[in-house]
């Protein structure tokens, strides 16, 4: 399951990229904190044009190379 399933629908579950806004949502952050990760290149992301668009794909791997182990 990926974050974006748990959280629930963020947009049309087809489509592949995500704008800012629907990344943010799909992380559970804001749209800055999204805007500041792409600028320091930590997130992947595909210029359309004037645009940047964010795959899914890509922000379940930004969560996975981020994820702390628990502790036991």
């Amino acid at each position: 399951m990926t974050v974006g399933e748990r959280r629930g629908d963020v947009g049309s579950a087809d489509s592949a990229l995500l704008d800012h806004d629907q990344a943010a949502a799909y992380l559970g952050t804001s749209r800055r904190h999204i805007e500041r990760l792409w600028a320091e290149r930590k997130i992947a992301a595909v210029q359309v044009g004037r645009k940047i668009r964010f795959a899914r794909t890509d922000l379940d791997e930004f969560v996975q190379r981020n994820r702390v182990a628990a502790r036991r």
